[in-house]
């Protein structure tokens, strides 16, 4: 989504934070990208601390998308997909569970014996 944006704040590469005002975002999923007169810088999402719309077109608009994406990551059918769940009924003992369990320190008891 592109929009104008008034104020935004990002985590620089040194760490510290930085102030663009009046610049134009566009919002992917790699991050943000930032467009002003002479540059256009792209930060990742987690560099990205605050963002800030006064403009009531702007704001309007960026609340549609958002909102448009939560309802559409909501109804996602490829990120529930629901896996049969396991029997809740045990099933009867076989004639190798009755058995007194063996120690598992002896070294004459191979687990692996079938």
């Amino acid at each position: 989504m592109q929009a104008k944006t008034d104020l935004v704040i990002v985590r620089g590469p040194d760490g510290k934070p930085v102030e663009f005002s009046d610049v134009t975002t566009l919002m992917g999923n790699l991050g943000l990208f930032i467009k002003s007169e002479d540059k256009l810088e792209m930060y990742v999402w987690e560099n990205v601390l605050y963002l800030k719309w006064t403009d009531i077109k702007a704001r309007e608009s960026v609340w549609e998308e958002a909102l448009a994406e939560l309802i559409a990551d909501a109804f996602d059918d490829e990120e529930y997909e629901w896996e049969e769940e396991p029997s809740t009924q045990t099933p009867p003992p076989t004639p190798e569970t009755t058995e007194a369990p063996k120690d598992k320190d002896d070294p004459n008891n191979d687990p692996y014996a079938q």
